[in-house]
């Protein structure tokens, strides 16, 4: 896990060699452990690699990038971790290929030299990188198949820009805050999707699962995209290999995928830890890695002592699991301000909820005690049908195809499903306008953007409505908070239920199956048993970072955030809220009780800072 950076320009009075650097600097935490900028030589065009190492794989400075092959034509710098290296590097050493690392970075090199853009399919793993042709002088960049890493991109057709993170390409280039990426995170409370938009206007990104080729013209640069990855046709594949299995092996079909995707996840040569919390997602994780690590520690935000926190489900699942409980619990005012700032800081971009502070917090405590990689239950809820929407898009489906057999097995789920919610059913009602196409209704001053409509529309499939959350609407965000939390404090951060076999595996199963009994992601629940506690597998609550936001804007978080608006008044003024003032509008009362109020406090101190 690392921080790339780098820029390609047909401009001969352009030298971006110093820009480069200055993204490296600012990508120290991404990569502590090595820095180094390169200008690479060959082709018609200036181009300059730039990497931030966090050591995880072959702590060597032999592994260090940017990295060239034996034969000096190709170099690449990469970010994120290639899990079946080892079978890949057995693959080219059977074809005579010798390796002078142990790294899985010289193995995706020479995949690449071997295979060509035919390559990236055959990886299992995370990645953004870049890989530089000396004889061609073509550059081609390419995004793992979910966008779990991020590479942003800047180009005005004769000069190209890549990094890891947004901030400085956009101090560089000029680029203002996008308005609407603002609006479309406070109406619908998601952000990202697959590379269509960024948090600055006129910044780009390499979509999930595609590549882009660069390559100098006489003209300027020459840019060709492609894919490599079709999560649909994926899953049409994974439906008919499914298709003749009755649910027992389909619940060892999850198991074997879930188990390898783990299992794949905890080679490193540097401490593995797991982020826990008390859910069915962490547990499961926890469940299937601790018998492979003899002193596995859980991160988990919560304390033994207090009930409302995660901590009693996750000593329940210790006892069961023997992974050893490590709780993160900041309490003191002075404490969750900090917190505050270095979440704003890691993330470079809003955020909706205070829920992302409690996960930096952990990934802080992990790197504090010296642990370098973390798994994470991330990408259960969308591959499972976690969300109790899905119940209600599974009942539009049945009664606009009048399926007996659907309506049937819904109606034998509905009493618990209707008892589970009950509790939150003002929270639900709150929810309703991002699935009703009229968003939040977020009061700020920003050019309106037509809402969208999260809902299931007319039809379409729970299963294609799926797809959409591991595309669109849940987790390219959930993955953006992840990676910035993560690499903000220097840990790399692995999620086995993100594995496309895994996710392809949810996403092909028949609806019955993840939705059953009232739960959601039933087919994982019922294929761990006795291995989670059923206090946990069969908790309808869900669990996630759980953090009493209320309480922290009580103890000092809403004072700190009225006092950066204020620091801040002549900047955001345009943006601000008819009808008050920050003191009103911002007040402690307001932050807790109107659905938008922290966010739109954490978008107004983020525009203006970057005003």
């Amino acid at each position: 896990m690392c921080g790339i950076a780098g820029a390609i320009t047909t401009r001969g009075d352009w030298d971006l060699s110093v820009l480069v650097d200055q993204i490296t600097l600012s990508q120290t935490a991404r990569g502590p452990d090595a820095r180094a900028v390169r200008a690479l030589p060959g082709g018609a065009a200036r181009v300059i690699f730039g990497h931030n190492r966090l050591s995880i794989i072959d702590l060597s400075a032999a592994a260090n990038q940017p990295m060239s092959d034996a034969r000096g034509r190709l170099t690449i710098v990469f970010n994120g971790e290639i899990y079946n290296y080892r079978e890949l590097r057995a693959e080219l050493e059977a074809q005579g290929v010798s390796f002078a690392t142990a790294s899985d970075t010289e193995v995706l090199l020479e995949a690449y030299h071997a295979w060509g853009e035919a390559a990236f399919e055959r990886l299992y793993g995370m990645f953004a990188l870049a890989i530089h042709d000396k004889f061609t002088g073509r550059v081609v960049l390419a995004r793992d198949r979910f966008g779990v890493k991020p590479l942003y991109v800047w180009e005005d057709g004769r000069s190209l820009v890549f990094a890891s993170t947004p901030t400085r390409i956009a101090d560089w280039a000029g680029l203002k805050p996008d308005l609407a990426y603002v609006e479309r995170g406070l109406r619908l409370k998601y952000y990202e999707d697959d590379g269509a938009r960024t948090p600055y206007a006129g910044l780009g990104a390499v979509p999930a699962g595609g590549w882009l080729a660069v390559t100098p013209g006489a003209a300027g640069l020459e840019c060709e995209a492609g894919r490599f990855y079709d999560l649909t046709a994926a899953v049409a594949r994974e439906v008919e290999a499914q298709r003749g299995l009755d649910e027992a092996a389909l619940e060892a079909r999850v198991l074997s995928r879930l188990a390898e995707a783990c299992e794949l996840r905890m080679r490193a040569d540097v401490p593995v830890g797991l982020s826990l919390s008390g859910g069915v997602d962490s547990s499961t994780v926890a469940a299937m890695t601790a018998p492979m690590h003899p002193d596995l520690v859980g991160y988990s935000f919560g304390h033994p002592d207090c009930a409302e926190s995660e901590a009693p489900l996750v000593e329940t699942l210790a006892g069961a699991t023997r992974v050893r409980p490590r709780y993160v619990w900041p309490t003191a005012p002075f404490q969750i301000e900090e917190l505050f700032w270095q979440t704003l800081e890691a993330q470079g971009a809003p955020f909706p909820h205070a829920s992302m502070m409690a996960q930096h917090a952990v990934f802080r405590a992990a790197r504090a005690d010296g642990v370098k990689v973390l798994l994470g239950g991330q990408g259960g809820d969308e591959a499972f049908m976690g969300y109790r929407k899905f119940y209600l898009f599974y009942a539009q489906s049945a009664l606009q195809r009048r399926s007996v057999g659907d309506a049937l097995h819904l109606g034998r789920a509905l009493p618990s499903f209707a008892g589970a919610v009950a509790g939150r059913a003002s929270v639900f009602w709150q929810e309703r306008g991002r699935y009703a196409g009229k968003g939040l209704g977020a009061r700020l001053n920003l050019p309106p953007e037509q809402a969208g409509n999260m809902g299931m529309a007319a039809g379409q499939t729970p299963a294609e409505r799926q797809r959409l959350d591991v595309t669109r609407y849940s987790l390219p965000s959930l993955l953006r908070y992840e990676d910035r939390n993560s690499m903000g404090c220097s840990v790399e951060s692995r999620l086995p239920f993100m594995d496309h076999r895994v996710i392809e595996t949810g996403l092909a199963l028949p609806e019955r199956l993840k939705l059953a009994r009232g739960f959601g992601k039933w087919i994982l629940r019922s294929a761990m048993r006795g291995r989670v506690p059923d206090a946990i597998r069969l908790n309808r609550d869900k669990r996630g970072f759980d953090v009493n936001q209320d309480r922290w804007i009580d103890q000092g978080l809403g004072r700190a955030i009225r006092g950066a608006l204020h620091q801040r008044r002549a900047a955001i003024a345009d943006w601000m809220p008819a009808g008050g003032g920050i003191d009103e509008l911002y007040s402690d009362a307001a932050l807790k009780g109107v659905r938008t109020a922290f966010a739109e406090a954490v978008s107004l101190i983020w525009l203006g800072d970057r005003a």
